[in-house]
């Protein structure tokens, strides 16, 4: 498998795990000094615990919103580019919040810089840049 793919692969099941709540392997997939900017306060996390209080800001988002699930629908690589160990992929999103009565849709970004240790892709920051949640 070329290393495009693999980022591929590895981004896929990344979100695929955050969606099916499979928490411990999403997080396993960041470095130890991953950096996360998202849409929801404080906006911007970093360090060993940055995967964790997102997911925590994420959840009390939700709370917030009264959504009861919230899936990222990923869409396919808009670039991948690799030089060497260092990874750059852009990929188009679609989240969706469902509450009991509706569901929000925004529609953006995610982009991702990714570090190759041993035989793997781990990301090292990820973005979030999207438009508000809308009605669907």
């Amino acid at each position: 498998m070329d290393s495009s793919a693999e980022i591929e692969s590895a981004v896929s099941a990344f979100v695929e795990e955050v969606n099916s709540g499979k928490f411990d392997a999403a997080l396993a997939r960041f470095t130890h000094d991953v950096t996360i900017v998202e849409d929801i306060a404080p906006y911007r996390w970093r360090g060993p615990d940055a995967g964790a209080q997102w997911l925590t800001a994420m959840a009390a988002n939700a709370e917030r919103l009264a959504v009861t699930e919230v899936v990222m629908d990923l869409g396919a690589p808009q670039r991948i580019e690799v030089e060497g160990t260092a990874g750059y992929a852009v990929f188009a999103g679609t989240v969706l919040l469902k509450r009991v009565d509706q569901t929000l849709r925004e529609a953006g970004l995610l982009t991702f810089a990714l570090e190759r240790h041993s035989n793997h892709w781990l990301i090292a920051a990820l973005t979030w840049t999207g438009e508000r949640p809308k009605d669907r």
